[in-house]
């Protein structure tokens, strides 16, 4: 398999992980891996993928536009050949200016790392949980005031990954998630193992990004590249930091 080939099956894999399992992608999945070009590509794909699916949850069809279909399929072939033709222009034509927006708004909007963009629907949309002594011991850190997560947390990826912490699949490798609170606010945090993704761009200082209401700032150290997200005002979240 080459790096086209992967690339036509990776276009079809679903963002989130679901797919993982799927044997149809494993030998795309594994060349993606291997490949560094290759691996960047399909996590910038990933992330865009992430955020189109969000805009399109948005998409609402026309009001009556139900009505106006059942209304069509009660009418003579002839009348609906005159009637219905209106109908759909306007669906076709509606659903083709807000892909137009929300492509636009894609390509205007600041560059996001596809982790951060994982991280934020994550944090959004899932189901959180997980616990066990280590994740338990962890996020005693976290929750301690005096705790600043840039200078270094205490980081046992293997045990935590085994001992009950909420163990998520990005690009074909496992990421852990811990809930917490801090000041009343609740925060996620991601951490994934740098050497699983040598193609993302992890800068060490934070970074802020922003959606929707929903703010998350990611960095990394020599060992982990970490995000945290948050619905709460982004000042608490670089209180954090």
């Amino acid at each position: 398999m080459n790096n086209n080939e992967a690339k036509f099956l990776l276009r079809a894999y679903r963002p989130g992980g679901r797919d993982a399992a799927t044997p149809a992608f494993a030998e795309a999945l594994g060349q993606a891996q291997r490949d560094p070009a290759l691996g960047a590509w399909f996590a910038r794909e990933q992330a865009f993928d992430l955020v189109v699916a969000e805009k399109l949850r948005t998409i609402a069809p026309p009001p009556g536009l139900r009505e106006a279909i059942l209304a069509g399929a009660s009418v003579s072939q002839a009348s609906r050949e005159t009637s219905r033709w209106p109908v759909w222009f306007a669906v076709a034509a509606s659903v083709a200016l807000l892909l137009g927006l929300a492509t636009w708004r894609l390509k205007t909007a600041a560059p996001m790392e596809p982790l951060t963009a994982f991280a934020l629907h994550d944090a959004r949309f899932e189901k959180h949980g997980g616990h066990g002594e280590a994740a338990a011991e962890l996020k005693q850190v976290l929750e301690n005031p005096a705790t600043r997560l840039a200078a270094g947390l205490p980081i046992d990826f293997a045990r935590l990954r085994t001992t009950g912490c909420r163990t998520l699949s990005f690009s074909g490798h496992d990421v852990i998630e811990i809930c917490f609170e801090r000041g009343g606010s609740e925060f996620h945090i991601y951490v994934a193992q740098r050497a699983d993704f040598p193609q993302l761009a992890a800068a060490t200082a934070p970074h802020l990004a922003r959606q929707d209401g929903w703010s998350a700032e990611q960095w990394a150290d020599a060992r982990h590249i970490y995000v945290v997200a948050t619905s709460a005002d982004p000042a608490a979240l670089r209180a954090l930091l």
